[in-house]
């Protein structure tokens, strides 16, 4: 079973910069590492689509995985809103009524499962990196880098170790 991790944003996009000053590119980056450790030491396949902090086009993210004939796309973000008192977790898919959508859906419980934040739930969205792909891909928020609580969770290794373990058992658990 191929899974192509696809840590959100890098180079010269930071993505969302936290209350606390935290790099969207950054948490990203350090979940999808260990999201990628956990899962090839059960036996699967992974590729990245950047394993630093490195400039990658959303088009040439989602090539990387048709051409690496990925059986599974998952993009890893931190969310953000004007309105700090916002939080939660929530996945986005491509089109309703899809594997793509019954994967979020599962991956979205078991992550909510693991961390305990608000569970907003999954929806479909027109994003490059589902559209793109030729294999079911979804899109992971993880939490809020602009809610103070949130911010403060992602800043730390076992918080981010518990986003890695609730999304690989949602991996493990749709791909078994």
């Amino acid at each position: 079973m191929k899974i192509f991790i696809d840590p959100g944003h890098g180079g010269t996009n930071p993505g969302a910069i936290g209350i606390n000053g935290l790099y969207e590119a950054e948490v990203n980056l350090d979940v999808a590492l260990r999201v990628g450790e956990i899962l090839a030491g059960r036996g699967y396949d992974i590729e990245y689509s950047r394993t630093g902090n490195d400039t990658v086009s959303l088009g040439g993210r989602a090539d990387m995985a048709n051409a690496w004939g990925a059986d599974y796309f998952v993009s890893i973000h931190c969310n953000s809103n004007t309105d700090p008192s916002i939080g939660g977790t929530e996945t986005f898919y491509y089109r309703a009524g899809t594997t793509a959508q019954r994967f979020a859906e599962t991956v979205n419980t078991a992550l909510v499962n693991q961390i305990n934040l608000r569970n907003i739930g999954t929806f479909a969205r027109n994003l490059a990196v589902l559209r793109l792909t030729r294999m079911p891909a979804i899109l992971v928020e993880l939490a809020f880098l602009s809610n103070p609580s949130e911010a403060y969770l992602l800043s730390t290794s076992e918080f981010r170790q518990n986003c890695a373990i609730g999304i690989t058992n949602g991996i493990i658990e749709f791909t078994s």
